[in-house]
């Protein structure tokens, strides 16, 4: 029907796709959530996440662990199965939202605490990353 990539570099018969690529001195300056780029520093994909770069996978595979919870219309604080220093060191969704860290949630230790109760019956996962 049509390309809607810039730069496109697939040819008739292409297995792959180009990725923008670059050092961490080139990311953009004001980049968007889901961005995603190749870091030729550290040698991982990256994605933003709205608040910082994160390595999407690292040499050799990644690690994750997935929580899950139901909510219930009234609690906002959840146990996680691990411990976190910080709230952007997860990846939290409720039902199919992504949940910004610090606005919408904090975290202490295995504590995982909502700004609001998720409404009643819909899914809670938090990603913990080992990398």
């Amino acid at each position: 029907m049509g390309y809607f990539l810039k730069n496109r570099q697939l040819q008739s018969g292409s297995s792959g796709v180009v990725m923008p690529a670059g050092s961490s001195a080139t990311r953009p300056d004001a980049p968007v959530f889901g961005l995603i780029r190749y870091n030729t520093d550290t040698g991982y994909v990256e994605f933003f996440n709205g608040n910082v770069f994160q390595s999407l996978a690292v040499a050799g595979g990644i690690n994750y662990t997935v929580d899950t919870f139901a909510g219930d219309g009234s609690t906002t604080n959840f146990t996680m199965s691990e411990s976190e220093p910080a709230a952007d060191e997860i990846i939290v969704f409720v039902g199919s939202l992504y949940q910004i860290p610090t606005t919408n949630y904090t975290v202490s230790g295995f504590s995982i605490d909502f700004t609001s109760a998720p409404p009643n019956g819909v899914p809670i996962n938090v990603i913990h990353s080992d990398n």
